[in-house]
């Protein structure tokens, strides 16, 4: 594996920011320095040609009107030459006045007065025919030599040549150079504290995502707060968020699921146990109401009151048998579609009949629209009958049922709740199993609610205790809804 895998993405990031940087600032730094040096050079020369063109004119004429005879020369090229020297703005090494062959007729040095400069640059600025300059070492410095021809309507008389230095020049490149340096030093550490900051900030949400992703990794499915950023980031970690969720109701449905199997599996043991346990207590019992019928006809009237206390009890046993039969043979269903009102009717007969005697009020309403459903009717009004004795036994001598039906997410939803105090929630996770009751001892089998999850959960559906404590207890029985085709 390469090194750049082990490097960061942020350090890459700044990495390549900054390299971009410095090939950007060091480009723009050389272009603007070589434009610079150019604009200097043409403006050195473009003063040197001023002046040279300016002098050779009178130069010229001092030539001209010597060789009429109308003036003698007299040292005029010689001012001429000292005029040049005297320009501040050039500030020349030198100036010479050279005739055709090249011999010296006025310098800045009169030492040079009469010698011939013969080299292949004077030659081609004697044969010349406009301004002309090139770079020239002159007593060790660098310097301009510009020439002009000393001509008018074809006739020659030599040129003028200058030397301008180069030293300023160079100095102002120098010092332009040490300042596109800085700039561009300093513009790199601002650009590279920006990239740091950028970085960061692109970074960072990664970071915590990926310890986010660690942490799913182990297990922990916590939550993961949307964010309000509309970037790449912001959907990757809406994206990431929408999938814990996905994962926590998974692993909820799940844990139903394996809940729900465990439950049934156990239901199902219980219910082979007791379908073959039950007939054989039945039969014994059949046997001792037979014997007790005798003892009562033969025994008198002391011997009735006992008879009849044997015979409630064995009554009791009979009714336990028959809600262990009923529990194991819950799963057998007689399905068929009904009309939801006309179903939610015929529940609300019966409950009034449930509740009639009791001194109870019941409310009853029908908030769902008409639509069929699919469900066993005997079943399913065991289901809520159980529910409503259930809620009139906690709610005492008076009070209030509420049954409801309503459509919610698909499914088809009933509802019965009671006045009672409701169910504490430490007994609220064990309401559902088998033989569990709050009941005094002889009133209950704890057998109603079991029997009656696994109605519902035969439909496919759940018997859910959604109030608790304090609030009187509210039983939601859904059933799910066939979805519709096409």
């Amino acid at each position: 594996m390469s090194l750049i895998h082990f490097i960061s993405l942020r350090t890459r990031f700044m990495a390549l920011a900054v390299l971009l940087t410095l090939l950007f600032s060091s480009t723009w730094g050389v272009w603007t320095w070589k434009r610079e040096r150019d604009f200097l050079y043409e403006r050195l020369s473009q003063k040197g040609e001023i002046l040279v063109s300016a002098m050779a004119i009178p130069i010229i004429n001092a030539l001209l009107y010597e060789e009429l005879g109308i003036v003698s020369e007299g040292g005029l090229l010689d001012n001429f030459v000292a005029d040049i020297m005297a320009n501040d703005l050039l500030t020349p090494l030198y100036a010479v006045v050279l005739d055709t062959d090249g011999r010296v007729m006025a310098h800045n040095r009169y030492a040079e007065y009469g010698k011939i400069y013969d080299d292949p640059y004077v030659q081609a600025d004697l044969k010349g025919t406009g301004f002309a300059k090139r770079k020239v070492m002159y007593e060790g410095e660098a310097a301009f030599d510009m020439a002009i021809p000393l001509a008018i309507a074809g006739k020659r008389w030599g040129c003028l040549c200058i030397g301008v230095p180069l030293g300023s020049l160079h100095q102002e490149l120098r010092t332009l150079g040490t300042q596109i340096i800085l700039f561009s030093a300093g513009f790199s550490l601002i650009a590279l504290a920006l990239f740091y900051l950028v970085g960061r900030g692109l970074s960072g949400p990664l970071v915590a995502l990926s310890g986010q992703m660690e942490r799913v990794n182990e297990g922990a499915l916590e939550y993961f707060p949307a964010t309000a950023r509309r970037d790449e980031i912001g959907l990757l970690q809406k994206s990431f968020s929408q999938m814990i969720d996905r994962l926590r109701r998974s692993e909820a449905e799940r844990e139903a699921s394996v809940a729900w199997m465990i439950e049934n599996e156990r239901i199902a043991a219980v219910g082979k146990i007791v379908s073959g346990v039950a007939h054989e207590v039945n039969n014994p019992l059949a046997g001792i109401q037979a014997a007790l019928f005798q003892i009562e006809q033969r025994g008198g009237e002391p011997v009735k009151r006992y008879v009849k206390l044997v015979e409630q009890s064995v009554e009791r046993i009979g009714r336990i048998v028959g809600q262990l039969l009923d529990l194991s043979r819950s799963g057998a269903m007689e399905m068929e579609h009904v009309d939801s009102g006309e179903f939610f009717l015929e529940l609300q007969l019966f409950a009034k009949m449930a509740v009639k005697d009791r001194g109870y009020r019941l409310e009853a309403k029908n908030l769902c629209p008409p639509i069929r459903v699919r469900l066993d009717k005997d079943k399913i009004h065991q289901v809520v009958l159980n529910l409503i004795l259930n809620g009139i036994d906690a709610g005492g001598d008076q009070g209030r049922i509420e049954m409801r039906a309503f459509k919610r997410e698909g499914w088809y939803c009933l509802s019965v709740r009671d006045s009672g105090p409701g169910v504490p929630p430490d007994i609220a996770e064990r309401i559902f199993e088998p033989f569990f009751t709050t009941k005094g001892s002889g009133k209950g089998s704890g057998m109603g609610l079991a029997i009656s999850r696994s109605i519902a959960e035969a439909h496919g559906g759940h018997l859910e205790l959604q109030a608790g404590d304090g609030e009187g207890a509210l039983f939601i029985l859904k059933l799910p809804l066939e979805k519709s085709r096409g």
